[in-house]
């Protein structure tokens, strides 16, 4: 199939999806979500963001069905997209770990209470212990992503490792943490946003 008769085919299935046609939208995400999760996985380092962008993606072109040009490229359109929640999501982590730093350092500034301020000291103790809890290599790959800030392919190099492993370590800790704090305070849980 030629790149017109592609383009000719999605801008029929837009033509439809105009109309709320959700068997149309069903073939659109057959047909490109594959393609979007392997772009985006080359920008998210987990699993679970991967896969909450990937949903968010397709939320998004459902949402704005009737706005989509039938006679643009639906692939181009949807690349748009994908880059622009990309950006989102990065400045997402960016504003909570700067406010989140922020409460960290400064709890007086949000609360008077002697406890409230008392868990906040604690709190990078916990998470240290924690963080000591992970098997050595796995802890060694946290540490050099979440505190060094290195991609996923340097920690690769660095270690001497594959990058699937890197990225499985990562996964794996991720899971660990979330695990961990579950049960604990909302405080705590702000901190756990702060190292991812």
């Amino acid at each position: 199939m030629d790149g017109t008769n592609k383009i000719s085919d999605d801008a029929h299935l837009v033509r439809r999806l105009h109309k709320n046609d959700i068997f149309a939208f069903n073939e659109l995400y057959q047909k490109y979500s594959a393609k979007a999760y392997n772009f985006i996985s080359k920008h998210l380092d987990t699993e679970e963001d991967v896969k909450d962008l990937l949903q968010e993606l397709f939320i998004t072109i459902w949402k704005k069905r009737k706005d989509i040009n039938e006679e643009l490229s639906f692939n181009s359109y949807l690349f748009t997209i994908t880059l622009n929640l990309i950006r989102k999501h990065f400045r997402k982590k960016i504003k909570d770990r700067n406010i989140i730093k922020k409460w960290i350092e400064t709890p007086e500034l949000y609360s008077s209470d002697p406890a409230y301020i008392a868990e906040f000291n604690d709190l990078e103790n916990i998470s240290i212990k924690i963080i000591n809890e992970l098997p050595p290599k796995r802890k060694q790959v946290f540490e050099l992503s979440r505190k060094e800030g290195l991609s996923n392919d340097e920690i690769a190099v660095k270690l001497n490792i594959n990058k699937k492993t890197v990225e499985n370590h990562l996964n794996l800790a991720l899971k660990y943490f979330r695990k961990k704090y579950k049960s604990s305070s909302f405080i705590l849980s702000l901190f756990f946003i702060f190292y991812l």
